[in-house]
């Protein structure tokens, strides 16, 4: 019996020394949640020449100034758009902006309603969700989707390398 005491405190000692030293909390699963929503101070943390080089980035890409876009966006680019086209590298996401434009396509607003960020060094990863009004056609259409999106400092200058865009459904009685 002592030796069944014995490991089942070692055992005790091993889950608690593993949740302290990983942060771990052995309470309920709200706590856990409770614990994982960001502060307003994390969110203070993203830096802000990220948010003004995404901010250009999707105003550059609805106003068809291929080169703001062009000079936010590497050689090695890639995107997922918002629908079920194929990837997108560079050279066509400029040549998507340019024929928006032509096509008389404007932006009327443009929201992210939530922005959480993972830094790595020089790379910052955005996940959010986006809302841009848009007119094309002489109709007005909201895009409403979840994003993420990459950014990575070279020589002092946040660069936009890729985006991953999902489109979400509007929420009812509004118009998409």
């Amino acid at each position: 019996m002592k030796i069944l005491r014995t490991a089942a405190m070692r055992a005790s000692a091993i889950v608690l020394l593993g949740a302290v030293t990983t942060g771990v909390s052995p309470q309920t699963n709200q706590s856990a949640q409770t614990a994982q929503t960001p502060r307003l101070d994390q969110i203070a943390q993203i830096d802000r020449d990220v948010l003004i080089a995404r901010e250009a980035a999707w105003r550059a890409y609805f106003g068809g100034d291929v080169r703001t876009l062009g000079d936010l966006l590497p050689p090695e680019f890639i995107g997922i758009s918002m629908n079920d086209s194929p990837f997108t590298d560079r050279a066509t996401t400029l040549a998507g902006a340019r024929a928006f434009k032509e096509k008389g396509g404007r932006l009327i607003n443009l929201t992210f309603p939530e922005t959480r960020a993972q830094r790595f060094g020089d790379t910052v990863v955005l996940y959010g969700r986006y809302e841009a009004i848009i007119e094309t056609g002489g109709t007005e259409r909201t895009l409403r989707g979840r994003l993420t999106e990459m950014f990575v400092r070279r020589d002092g200058k946040w660069w936009h390398p890729g985006w991953h865009l999902d489109p979400v459904s509007a929420p009812a009685g509004s118009q998409q």
